[in-house]
């Protein structure tokens, strides 16, 4: 996905698209998918690219980013970009740990 995300349905599915790769990654190699998440959201463009944040911090919601910010504190310096950078960081990494836990239990319900 290279576009902007512009709502909360393509957060969800760029989120569950990630989820959907860490568990196919866990699958085949081990790994801990908690970690992985972490790797995916911190290395993703929708957080990297300072547009790309700013985009879901004004198109999302970003209670998940926000409380993520209030837990870890404030970026050293302060900037717009880096307040962007890290709710978007804080909101993607809650997306795609839900998703990983929704497809986890529906594997789980599956088997």
């Amino acid at each position: 996905m290279s576009d902007t995300i512009q709502n909360d349905y393509q957060l969800d599915e760029y989120a569950e698209s990630c989820a959907r790769d860490i568990l196919a990654e866990v699958a085949e190699y081990g790994g801990d998918a908690s970690d992985m998440a972490h790797e995916h959201a911190d290395g993703s463009e929708h957080v990297i690219y300072h547009h790309k944040a700013h985009a879901i911090c004004q198109n999302c919601n970003t209670d998940n980013g926000e409380a993520f910010l209030e837990e870890v504190g404030n970026p050293e310096p302060v900037t717009y970009n880096r307040l962007a950078t890290v709710i978007a960081y804080g909101e993607l990494r809650a997306r795609i740990e839900s998703a990983i836990a929704e497809l986890q239990d529906e594997i789980e319900d599956a088997a």
